[in-house]
């Protein structure tokens, strides 16, 4: 970010993206695609319509969360396909540290061999140093989107490559700190010695018996959400041995886990023993599974997360604290009260909110309505 008083400033973004050149190019000039990753901020994007050629307009229409439109237009100034792309930029919408007078985006691309690409993001003419700063966050969350949208979908055999995961369990970043702390050799030598791209019958065995697991996933502004899901004993369960299934049960209707796997495939499970401290890590691709077939094999889920396993690892347990198991919770399903709506669906405040399933449940268990000073009271006593 470079500028003086009184002068435009630019920014400048450099990633490397492990796709080729063409993909990328792709990725910036049709409209379908692009509707999938140039969002600035935590809206969406209902339209492009472009025409990318030297003198060609582009418009993209888009919503805020709260509903508020707003467009991003200008014209291309250089196409040259798979190197570069130069365009004018204008936002016009309620967000201030956006608007202003016309600015310049250049984007060039620099060929890493014959499946990567150096992307150079320029973003120049922007009117002062907070202007840049309020750019450079939201081109850093759209390239990660623009990254995530080259990943092909799950049903490709290019999106698991027998062992391209594991070749790249490391990048620049993770080898900068290895060497910092003279530790690649040992980095090597564990990742030689324990990832596998298929589940052990020892991971099986592990999973078979955890109550809970631990699952990361990424939104699409590209904060990754970290949810913790419980049931009986097992209740995750191995397919193959390069596949397990997660079942979703009743929630709170955000479907935070659920609508980022949606978005993007993903994922981290973390299983652990906290009574013979033990855990397991696992990375894969997920798919959302809603057929009711598949369904009436986890009793009480509502959808499915069926992950294809890219990397499984064990790691050490020195600082799993040592816990022992009390109860099972009694609205696991299958558990006396499993079928139970959850408590706080009866707050006063929600009555209203409640999706129509609920409603009926609510009514036809005669529950009455709570407060929040009732439901916090509750809590405390862990009666949820």
């Amino acid at each position: 970010m470079t500028g003086a008083a009184g002068r435009p400033v630019s920014l400048v973004l450099v990633r490397r993206v492990n796709a080729p050149a063409g993909r990328i190019f792709a990725a910036w000039t049709d409209p379908k695609w692009l509707v999938r990753w140039l969002i600035p901020g935590a809206g969406a994007l209902r339209e492009a319509v472009i025409d990318p050629r030297p003198g060609g307009a582009y418009r993209l229409e888009g919503l805020d969360p709260d509903g508020t439109r707003y467009r991003l237009c200008g014209r291309y100034i250089e196409v040259a396909p798979e190197r570069r792309i130069a365009l004018s930029w204008e936002y016009e919408g309620a967000a201030a540290g956006l608007c202003g007078p016309p600015t310049r985006v250049d984007v060039d691309l620099r060929p890493l061999g014959a499946d990567a690409c150096e992307l150079t993001l320029t973003h120049g003419e922007l009117k002062g140093e907070d202007a840049a700063a309020t750019h450079r966050i939201l081109w850093t969350i759209c390239l990660d989107r623009l990254v995530w949208s080259l990943v092909p979908p799950p049903d490709e055999p290019a999106f698991r490559p027998s062992l391209g995961a594991i070749a790249e369990l490391y990048g620049e970043s993770h080898r900068s700190l290895q060497d910092a702390f003279d530790s690649r050799p040992l980095a090597n030598a564990l990742r030689k010695m324990m990832v596998t791209s298929t589940l052990t019958a020892e991971h099986r065995d592990f999973i078979a018996g955890r109550d809970m697991v631990f699952l990361a996933t990424v939104d699409h502004r590209g904060f990754p959400t970290c949810s913790y899901k419980g049931g009986a004993p097992g209740f995750v369960r191995v397919l193959d041995d390069q596949t397990l299934a997660l079942p979703s049960y009743d929630g709170n209707g955000m479907y935070l886990s659920a609508g980022n796997v949606a978005a993007n495939a993903k994922v981290g499970l973390l299983f652990i023993d906290f009574e013979q401290p033990h855990r397991l890590r696992i990375h894969g691709a997920a798919r959302l599974v809603r057929d009711e077939a598949e369904l009436a094999a986890f009793p009480g889920a509502e959808l499915l997360l069926v992950v294809k396993v890219y990397e499984a690892f064990v790691n050490c347990s020195r600082y799993v604290h040592r816990y022992q198991r009390a109860e099972t919770s009694p609205f696991v399903p299958g558990e006396p009260r499993g079928d139970e709506m959850a408590p706080w669906k009866n707050l006063d405040v929600l009555r209203d909110a409640l999706p129509g399933r609920d409603r009926v449940r609510r009514e036809e268990a005669g529950s009455r309505s709570m407060t929040r000073e009732e439901y916090l009271a509750r809590l405390k006593r862990g009666e949820t």
